[in-house]
Order: C-alpha cells, then sequence, then structure tokens
C-alpha cells in the first residue's frame, strides 16, 4: 500500500508543478496528465529518496538525537529539487546537484516565502477548532489555496532569478495547444465545493452508518472519573478515588459470543451510546452573555476495532490502546474536539468507554486491572475532570463496584502520615480490607499507637463489604462518591478531649447500614499523627 501511495504521489505532484510551471510562467494551461508522466519517473526518484532519508533520520535519533537533527538539516538543502526539475527539465541528479547552491544564492529573495508559509500555516490551523465537519473543511480549503499560491510564487521566483543569472526556464510543455472550454472551466469550479463538502461529510464520519446494522444488546451504565480529591493531595497523588454518577447512560453493541476459551483476535462495531457531552451554554441577560460548560445528554455512536490483549494475571481483554475507536459526531457540540476509548472484559460482560479531549494524552490515565475485568482510570495531573469513563453492563450490583474498587486500589498506596486517616476513611469506605491493613500497619511502623479490631484483610473486607448489602446501587455510589471529592469526611474535634498541645477529632464514614467511626490524635504544633482508633459507630 505504501508503495503503491508512492507512485500515485510522484505522478500527482508532477502533474501538480507542471500546471503551476504553465502558470506561473505564461499563465497557461497545460495538459495535466501529460505533466504527470513526464515528470514521473524523477518525481518517483525523488520520493524514494525523500522515504529513505527519513527511515534514516529517524534510525540516527533514535541512536544518537543530534546526528537525526543533523541530517534533517542538510536535507533543507535539497528542498529546492522538485522545482528545479519541472522549471529547467533537469533529471533528479541534475537538480540535486544545483539546489544546495541556488538555495544559497535565492535564500533573500525564498526566506520571506518561508516565514509567510509559517505564519499562514498558524493562523488556518486555528481553524481546526471549529465545530466538525467545518474543523476539517475550512483547513482544508485554505491550505489548497494558500499553498498553491506560495508554490506558484516561489516557482515565478526561481525563475526570475534564474533568468538574471543567465539560466533559462524551459517552455511549459505544450502551452500554445491548450485551449479550455468554458463548459469545463465551470466544471472545475464546482468540482472544488463538491469536493471539499465532500470532504467535510467524509470527516464527520456519517457515511459510515451505511455499516451499522444488525441487532444490538443494550446494556445500563454508569459514569465514574478520578478527581483532585482529598485522598489524593494527602497521599501525594499516589491515591486514585473516583466520583460515581447513575445519570441514564447506556450503549447499544453487538458482540459475539465470548464465554468460550476460543476467542477472537479482535472485536469491530459502531456502538450508539446514550452519555453526556461538555458543551458551552451561553446565558444573554441585556447587555452581557454568560458561557457556562454543562454537560448536554447525547446519544453518539462510536466506530471501534478493538485488540485482544492479555492482563497481567493470563486473563483476555479488548481494548482500543493497540486498535482504534472514534465518535462519529452528530448533533454534539463539544466544547473540544473530542476523543475515546474502549476496553471489553474478556468474557464480554462489562464494556468500558472513556471520553476525554482529544488534545490530551491518555497513555497515563487509562489502566486496565491486572485481572483485565475493569477500566481503573488513574489521575491526570492536570485536568482530571476532562476525562469521563462509563461502564456499562447487563446487571451492575454493588459487590462488582466494590470489586472494581479493590482492583483499582491494587496500584495505590501512600507513603505518608500526614493526614493518613482520611486516606483510610477513603479504604473503608471503598470496602477494600487489603487497603485498610496495609495503612494501619504503616501507621505502626511510624510510631502510631493504632486501636482497631482485630481483624485481617479478610475480616475487613467482609464487615465492610456487609455494610452495602442489599443497599440500592444510588445510595451506595453517593457515598462511595466521598471517598473520590474533597472534603468528603469533615473532622469534628473532640473539645472535651483536647488539649493546649494535642488535638483529638473525630470523622464519620457512613455505611447504608450504619457508620464507622475514626478518632485519631496530632500533635497541634506540627501535625504529626500520634494515634488512631477505628470503632463501630455505635460503640
Amino acid at each position: 500500500m505504501s508503495a503503491a501511495l508512492m507512485v500515485l504521489q510522484s505522478f500527482v505532484r508532477g502533474m501538480y508543478l507542471g500546471g503551476l510551471k504553465g502558470w506561473a510562467l505564461k499563465r497557461q494551461s497545460v495538459p495535466l496528465f501529460a505533466s504527470g508522466r513526464k515528470y514521473f519517473g524523477d518525481m518517483l526518484i525523488w520520493s524514494i529518496f525523500q522515504t529513505a532519508i527519513g527511515a534514516l533520520v529517524v534510525f540516527l535519533a533514535a541512536a544518537f538525537f543530534p546526528f537525526g537533527i543533523l541530517l534533517m538539516i542538510a536535507m533543507l538543502f535539497y528542498s529546492l529539487t522538485p522545482y528545479l526539475i519541472v522549471l529547467q527539465d533537469k533529471n533528479v541528479g541534475e537538480a540535486m546537484a544545483d539546489a544546495p547552491r541556488l538555495l544559497r544564492r535565492y535564500f533573500g529573495s525564498l526566506f520571506p516565502l518561508a516565514l509567510l508559509a509559517l505564519f499562514g500555516t498558524l493562523i488556518i490551523s486555528l481553524f481546526r477548532s471549529l465545530a466538525p465537519p467545518w474543523g476539517y473543511g475550512v483547513p482544508l480549503l485554505a491550505y489548497a489555496c494558500v499553498g498553491t499560491w506560495l508554490i506558484d510564487e516561489l516557482l515565478r521566483r526561481l525563475a526570475v532569478k534564474l533568468k538574471g543569472d543567465g539560466g533559462q526556464a524551459s517552455l511549459p510543455l505544450a502551452a500554445n495547444r491548450v485551449r479550455t472550454r468554458k463548459s469545463a472551466n465551470a466544471a472545475i469550479v464546482l468540482l472544488v465545493p463538491l469536493l471539499v463538502a465532500a470532504g467535510m461529510y467524509a470527516a464527520s464520519g456519517k457515511h459510515l452508518n451505511v455499516l451499522d446494522f444488525g441487532g444490538k444488546t443494550q446494556l445500563g451504565g454508569i459514569a465514574y472519573n478520578a478527581d483532585f480529591s482529598d485522598v489524593f493531595y494527602v497521599s501525594e497523588q499516589r491515591y486514585t478515588a473516583y466520583r460515581w454518577q447513575n445519570g441514564g447512560e447506556r450503549i447499544a453493541i453487538k458482540l459475539p459470543d465470548l464465554s468460550g476459551e476460543k476467542k477472537p483476535g479482535e472485536l469491530r462495531g459502531i456502538a450508539d451510546i446514550t452519555w453526556h457531552v461538555d458543551e458551552e451554554v451561553r446565558t444573554v441577560s441585556g447587555h452581557t452573555t454568560q458561557i457556562d460548560v454543562r454537560p448536554i445528554p447525547h446519544k453518539s455512536k462510536v466506530m471501534y476495532r478493538l485488540v485482544r490483549e492479555t492482563s497481567n494475571d493470563g486473563t483476555v481483554y479488548y481494548s482500543s490502546m493497540s486498535g482504534s475507536a472514534s465518535i462519529l459526531l452528530g448533533e454534539e457540540r463539544p466544547r473540544d474536539p473530542i476523543a475515546v476509548q474502549m476496553m471489553v472484559s474478556g468474557d464480554g460482560s462489562d464494556v468500558f468507554v472513556m471520553q476525554y479531549p482529544a488534545r490530551f494524552e491518555i497513555d497515563p490515565v487509562f489502566r486496565v486491572s491486572e485481572n483485565g475485568r475493569y477500566l481503573i482510570p488513574g489521575t491526570s495531573r492536570l485536568n482530571p475532570g476532562d476525562f469521563h469513563a462509563y461502564w456499562f453492563s447487563a446487571a451492575h450490583s454493588t459487590d462488582k463496584l466494590l470489586d472494581l474498587l479493590a482492583a483499582k486500589n491494587i496500584p495505590n498506596y501512600t507513603a505518608s502520615l500526614n493526614r493518613a486517616y482520611t486516606v483510610l476513611a477513603g479504604a473503608m469506605q471503598e470496602g477494600d480490607g487489603r487497603m485498610v491493613v496495609s495503612l494501619l500497619e504503616m501507621m505502626r511502623q511510624d510510631g502510631v499507637h493504632v486501636n482497631t479490631p482485630d481483624w485481617d484483610e479478610a475480616a475487613w473486607t467482609a464487615n465492610l463489604r456487609s455494610r452495602y448489602e442489599g443497599a440500592p446501587l444510588p445510595e451506595a455510589l453517593e457515598l462511595l462518591t466521598r471517598a473520590g471529592i474533597q472534603n468528603g469526611y469533615e473532622p469534628a474535634e473532640q473539645a472535651t478531649l483536647s488539649d493546649e498541645k494535642i488535638g483529638v477529632y473525630k470523622l464519620a464514614v457512613q455505611f447504608p447500614h450504619g457508620m464507622m467511626n475514626i478518632t485519631y490524635k496530632e500533635a497541634k504544633a506540627d501535625g504529626k499523627l500520634l494515634a488512631v482508633t477505628v470503632a463501630d459507630g455505635m460503640d
């Protein structure tokens, strides 16, 4: 495919530059296909040379970065080669031999064009932020028009300079034989907006809807995202917790039977997702306009190719990180162009989708649990609120929710005792006995007096999870969100137990069935944690 594209590119480049040569020198039309045939061989050699040098640049840059940079700079001296091939009808060897000398000689005349091209590219690139499909069509049309004018001006200036130095640009190919009919001119004029419109329609992805057929399975969903929570801050950004929402999210997706041992290498299709998209909402009041960003419900189509991957424990799952996932925009008008990533558990029972602004890197945030069952997003250090995760399943349950949180906590930890009771409260809220025991042991090793029930990891997990048993999912989500926000737990000072040097505080961890209290002592002078007591709320 790459070789075929190189051949096609070489022919089109010969047509394009040959046509511009006729216009730059004589303001006449020339036969484009004849120009393409004439310059095809030399343009193909030039394309092969460029490709080989590009590969060499990558290799040298990987071995020693300055070598790659030096080779790129050296290639700039040969940048006039394709234009000299066309202007003077030279073969590629002769053009490459003359290119460095002529670039140095005419640098003063050509440099303003380079600056203008740089400035024009910068300005035109700003239009990419327009709402789709205008963000595709407007830059495409602008690049085509401005770029063609710049190359025409480059050829004209080169021809003038060559003539002044005693050189000569060859005559355009059979320029005097070409007579363009008015009907052909009209067709060309109409073809330009038609091609732009076709490109805009293709960029919208609506034509791909013809591939969307067949029955789909409906799955309910819940939304969650990491944020700058208290536990994230006090753990020195090492403990991620989530804010949960149940806003009627759902997905319609067609998946093969993944319950057997033999699984396909890829999953492909188009999913219909009902979710929220951040959009600007303008409110006009008198002479002022207020702009807010709000999540607006939409039904979107996402085209995906998920590649089979293997988790740390050998479990199979499917992910778009090695494949692809793209939103086919319809009525959405997102504040920023958005991108999506998808993940499907190995048995197909759980589908996860992450929505985020396309300008952000996803690699630091997109994480899959060690057992390959869950998407456990990390916390972006810059903009966590812009990464929205959605979990779709045939049957959400509190047990599965707590399983996801336990899997999420495996890479979590905290190395600081500073407000460590907040992290302890979050781990208890999430029903994770392993993390609770780990935190209590860390406190003991650092000299903190710990007074808690004498339970191991399994006993802590069983006790904490039993407090969610039978609770409605919305209530469980609301309580679990306290671990993933700021001020989710408000300590209250126990004035009768405090003195001038030591403060005694109590915070409550609320569950659907009862609560647990964390009472702690810390030095008022430096905030050093001295003692922690965990007891049932009835004690």
